[in-house]
Parts: structure tokens; C-alpha cells; sequence
């Protein structure tokens, strides 16, 4: 049985438009062209700005992203601390969107060595799957290696 991940007090979150307004009521959700930006958290308006080029996949790493910098009660900042920010968003995000350990290391062992078609498999950008995968715990990776193992011993 995999571990359980990233404990949280919204631990059960899933970044879809039905859950979103249910959690964000207040937060609205507009697609336009943000470039070079793919999105953004404007807290003084209520309003997540998502980049109209996005794939499906984009729309939802970046609004798991900018949701986290609202769950975090980020405000728009520069240098070290804006950096941070995004930091704590994008592993808040990721965490969120690839909560299933088992999932990561089923699509690890389909795609051996080839990242792109394994964030593809979960339904996340490249750069959510490698923040998730940085922010493994034990545990998890411990019962990561463990699946690959066996899938290379043929088991």
C-alpha cells in the first residue's frame, strides 16, 4: 500500500472548476494572454489569470499553482521572498495534483526514463512532475523504488 503524502489541512483537494468554486467562491478564473507569464494570482481584483495558449494540462498545473499562492495568503513580491513564494506554490501544487504514489510510480514504470510521456500519463506539466518528485518523502520513494524494482525483476 503507498504511502500517505504531504499532509495538509486540504489534504483532499482536487484542482477541478467544481471544487474550486466550492472552496474559492469569491475567486474568479479568466484566460487571456498572459505571456510571458502562464498565469497569475491578482488578489486585489479576486481574479486567477490563466494563459489562453495553455494545453489541458498547463490550465491545470498553473491553476493548482496560482490556487496554492491564494491558500498561502501570497501577495505579489520580488527577489528572495517572491521566489520563495513560488517555491511553496509550486510544491503546495504539486503535492495536490499528484497526491497518488502508486499512480507516479505505474506511469514511472510504463515510461522508463522518458519524463515527458510520464507527466503526460498524469495529466501534469513536466515541471509539476519533477517538484513532486523532488518533494517525495521517504516513504514515498522508498515505495516508489520498491514498484520499479519488482516491474524490473519481471515480478
Amino acid at each position: 500500500m503507498p504511502p500517505r503524502v504531504f499532509t495538509l489541512p486540504c489534504e483532499d483537494l482536487r484542482v477541478t472548476a467544481r471544487v474550486r468554486r466550492r472552496l474559492h467562491p469569491d475567486i474568479h478564473i479568466e484566460r487571456c494572454d498572459t505571456a510571458p507569464a502562464r498565469g497569475a494570482w491578482v488578489p486585489s481584483e479576486h481574479v486567477i489569470l490563466l494563459d489562453w495558449n495553455l494545453d489541458v494540462a498547463g490550465r491545470r498545473s498553473v491553476l493548482a499553482h496560482e490556487l496554492a499562492h491564494v491558500d498561502l495568503d501570497h501577495v505579489p513580491a520580488q527577489g528572495w521572498f517572491g521566489r520563495r513564494m513560488e517555491h511553496d506554490a509550486d510544491e503546495l501544487a504539486a503535492c495536490r495534483l499528484l497526491q497518488d504514489v502508486a499512480g507516479i510510480a505505474d506511469a514511472l514504470c510504463v515510461y522508463p526514463g522518458d519524463p515527458d510521456k510520464v507527466a503526460a500519463q498524469l495529466g501534469v506539466t513536466i515541471r509539476v512532475l519533477r517538484q513532486r518528485l523532488m518533494a517525495l518523502t521517504a516513504p514515498e520513494k522508498a515505495y516508489i523504488e520498491e514498484h520499479l524494482a519488482r516491474r524490473e525483476d519481471g515480478v
